[in-house]
């Protein structure tokens, strides 16, 4: 399957968007600062954001963290501990 260019001015895939929202960037500022992607004509922006939304939901909701981890008080903001 051939990947999937996001940021055409760039020649960012969506799969290098995404490992770097998973490196940590939460931003388009820190995406772009990152892999360039979103620094050109800006029709990616949308697609990049739709991203970092769904890394924040994935990271809110434990999706991929391993059990271990969840254990530790960083893991415990917005969750209910009752």
């Amino acid at each position: 399957m051939a990947e999937l260019i996001l940021c055409q001015c760039t020649s960012v895939s969506e799969r290098e968007v995404i490992a770097c929202a998973r490196r940590g960037a939460t931003t388009l500022e820190a995406i772009a600062e990152a892999c360039d992607a979103g620094t050109g004509c800006g029709s990616c922006c949308g697609a990049i954001t739709t991203i970092l939304e769904e890394e924040e939901a994935r990271r809110a909701a434990g999706v991929g963290i391993p059990a271990a981890l969840l254990q530790l008080p960083l893991f415990q903001f917005g969750r209910d501990k009752g």
